[in-house]
């Protein structure tokens, strides 16, 4: 299984503009199934509540801390999975 951290690296839309990538990968997320809604949400719960919960603090350097890591999470780890995801929805598409 590849790993995608940009659009262009999917082969069914290396040959698109960027816009028309984007519409693509919009239309693809819109067929989302529900757990497939349900895995991105938690990540990106998994993402946020440490930042807000040292900001709420106010303990500033676990706060950057844990916002470096939220931004490598959403690049390395939620980008990558959402990217899937779209990628089995186009493909559903050209095949029918």
């Amino acid at each position: 299984m590849a790993i995608y951290f940009s659009s262009k690296d999917i082969p069914e839309l290396e040959s698109y503009s960027i816009k028309e990538r984007q519409l693509k990968l919009e239309e693809a997320q819109k067929k989302f199934t529900a757990p497939e809604k349900l895995i991105l949400n938690i990540l990106k719960l998994l993402m946020l509540i440490p930042p807000f919960f040292y900001f709420a603090q106010q303990e500033w350097q676990y706060f950057v801390i844990s916002f470096l890591f939220t931004l490598l999470i959403f690049f390395f780890i939620f980008t990558p999975v959402k990217l899937s995801f779209s990628r089995t929805k186009i493909n559903n598409r050209n095949k029918k």
